[in-house]
C-alpha cells in the first residue's frame, strides 16, 4: 500500500503528540512489534555502530514496576503545590527500553574503530550515542503512528533502580511507550492520577533553502 502525501503528513503530526493513557484491554500483534523493532534497529547511526541495546517489554507486571520508578515529572495538587509524579507514558501496551552502551561494551570492531578514528574523545562518543538513540526513537514514533499506534518518550526515571529491575548491564537512556490510545479520555490525562498535563504549540523551525 502506498501512502499519500496527506497520510504521511498526518502520521508525522500524530507521532509528535505524546500519549499519557492507553487502552490496556488490547494487545499489540507480534507482527506489528516486529515492524517496530525493525525500525528501532535498522535506522542510521554513525558508521552503523550499535550504540544501544533494545529491550521490548509487554509483561504487565514489569511495565507497572517500571512505571513506579519513572518519576521526576512534576504535577500540581488541588492547592496548586508542585508534587512529584510518575510518567504514565510508560504505562503503555508495550515499552521499548533503550540501554545505552559504554565504550567497553561496544562490539570489538566498533570499539577499535572509535578508539582510532575519534581519538577516544568521550564527548564525541556521547554525542554520537545520544544521536543514535534519538534517531531510533524517532523512527519508532513515526512507524508506530503509521501503524495506528500512539507513543510517549520518557527520560525521567530512577536510572539505577530500573537498571537493576531489568537486569541491564548498562544504564537505560530512554523508555518509549507504544500502544492503543484510550478513545474515552484526553491523551494528556495521567493514567493513574487524572492530572491534565498542559500542551504547548510546536514552535516554528526556521528553514532555509538554497
Amino acid at each position: 500500500m502506498t501512502l499519500s502525501t496527506v497520510d504521511i503528513k498526518k502520521a508525522v503530526i500524530r507521532s509528535q503528540h505524546c500519549q499519557r493513557n492507553f487502552d490496556l484491554s488490547r494487545q499489540i500483534p507480534e507482527g506489528d512489534l516486529d515492524i517496530l523493532v525493525h525500525a528501532a534497529t535498522n535506522c542510521p547511526s554513525k558508521q552503523n555502530i550499535a550504540f544501544y541495546k533494545l529491550h521490548v517489554i509487554t509483561d504487565r507486571d514489569t511495565i507497572e514496576a517500571v512505571h513506579e520508578l519513572a518519576t521526576g515529572t512534576h504535577t500540581y495538587d488541588a492547592d496548586g503545590n508542585m508534587v512529584e509524579s510518575t510518567n504514565s507514558q510508560t504505562l503503555a501496551n508495550a515499552i521499548f527500553v533503550f540501554e545505552q552502551l559504554e565504550v567497553e561494551t561496544l562490539s570489538e570492531k566498533s570499539r577499535k574503530s572509535w578508539e582510532h578514528k575519534d581519538e577516544a574523545d568521550m564527548i564525541v562518543f556521547e554525542r554520537d550515542r545520544a544521536t543514535a538513540i534519538g534517531i531510533a526513537s524517532g523512527y519508532v514514533n513515526l512507524t508506530a503512528a503509521m501503524l495506528g499506534y500512539s507513543t510517549g518518550c520518557c527520560q525521567c526515571f530512577k536510572t539505577k533502580k530500573i537498571q537493576e529491575l531489568l537486569g541491564l548491564e548498562n544504564k537505560p537512556a530512554m523508555i518509549q511507550g507504544i500502544g492503543f490510545k484510550d478513545p474515552s479520555r484526553n491523551r494528556r490525562l495521567h493514567e493513574k492520577t487524572g492530572y491534565m498535563f498542559p500542551t504547548r504549540k510546536k514552535e516554528d523551525i526556521v528553514v532555509t533553502r538554497t
